[in-house]
């Protein structure tokens, strides 16, 4: 058995009215820090039609119980004026063998999704998507997070169980859940009981507060006070691209961080703030600090047009194959 990773890319060339073609790749997970390139393979193409208004599959997770890699794509394109989250699309079995079978969620109630950047991942009963605006630009900065059914076609709703009663804006996606606290990379703990445990990724500098994790109590929708990443030498994390974020569930347990680019991160030190009871920083006599955990660059991968920013791939997740 090895550790792989799946990644999705944007339409490949650019031009809508062909359709949008969005490439799958598979890349070996490397055990330690190398400076050689990963090679990665193509394993197929999602083909979405020329009016798929928000194509980009952000959010990419593995279904715990099948094994299977699913994504779901971004709440909005850029922009104030654009329609607020006009299509939710959930394509399943993206990975191998790639069988891509599409679905379009209803939603509950008046539910629509919050921001610009998705990330994604399952627990045992549910697909779980943080949506997020890092860019105060477009918007107020924050998240929200969303519970997807595994049905087809599936519902889906906004999770928001805390705090004071959920707004109207909330509901229609033009106030976040979570303010100033953007994330849009998931990874769900599916080795401890409960299936609730989650953290969230922010490798943007654009909103604000630098490069964290938040931990997400996936019964309530909320996020904890920033958990800040630093370097393997203490220094702070000072990235500024889109992130996908993954557990290995199963074996010894890994965190992996990605960036769009194709840069792979290993995060560590995260244990005590996992553990600890709540959403604060974490148990103030943690081994690692409260409030702290550290990246270190485990390699980067070398997909087309990645390292230009022609063509970004912003979901994220690992299979054991």
């Amino acid at each position: 058995m090895a550790l792989y990773g799946y990644t999705i890319g944007e339409d490949r060339d650019g031009n809508a009215s062909n359709g949008k073609q969005l490439d799958v790749y598979r890349f070996l997970i490397p055990s330690a820090p190398t400076t050689s390139t990963i090679t990665p393979t193509r394993v197929g193409t999602v083909n979405l039609p020329a009016n798929a208004t928000t194509a980009d599959l952000e959010g990419l997770g593995t279904n715990p119980l099948t094994g299977r890699v699913g994504a779901v794509n971004e709440a909005r394109v850029t922009g104030l004026t654009t329609p607020i989250d006009p299509t939710v699309t959930v394509v399943n079995n993206v990975d191998l063998p790639f069988a891509p079978a599409t679905t379009s969620p209803t939603r509950t109630g008046s539910d629509r999704r919050f921001g610009f950047e998705s990330g994604a991942d399952f627990n045992r009963s549910a697909l779980y998507n943080i949506s997020g605006n890092p860019n105060p630009a477009n918007g107020p900065v924050g998240s929200s997070l969303y519970r997807i059914t595994t049905a087809n076609p599936g519902v889906i709703s906004l999770v928001d169980n805390f705090g004071p009663a959920t707004t109207a804006a909330q509901r229609q996606g033009t106030q976040p859940t979570n303010p100033g606290k953007f994330a849009d990379g998931l990874a769900i703990d599916n080795l401890n009981p409960g299936n609730t445990r989650a953290f969230a990724s922010d490798f943007r500098t654009n909103d604000g507060n630098g490069n964290n994790l938040y931990k997400v109590d996936l019964l309530t929708g909320q996020l904890s006070a920033p958990i800040a990443l630093r370097t393997p030498s203490g220094q702070a994390l000072n990235l500024n691209a889109d992130s996908g974020l993954s557990f290995t569930n199963f074996g010894s347990q890994r965190l992996l961080g990605w960036l769009e680019t194709g840069a792979v991160y290993e995060i560590t030190g995260y244990q005590d703030e996992l553990a600890a009871s709540g959403l604060g920083l974490g148990s103030a006599g943690g081994a690692n600090g409260a409030g702290f955990a550290t990246a270190t660059l485990l390699g980067n991968v070398n997909l087309p047009n990645a390292v230009s920013g022609v063509v970004d791939y912003e979901g994220f997740t690992i299979v054991n194959e």
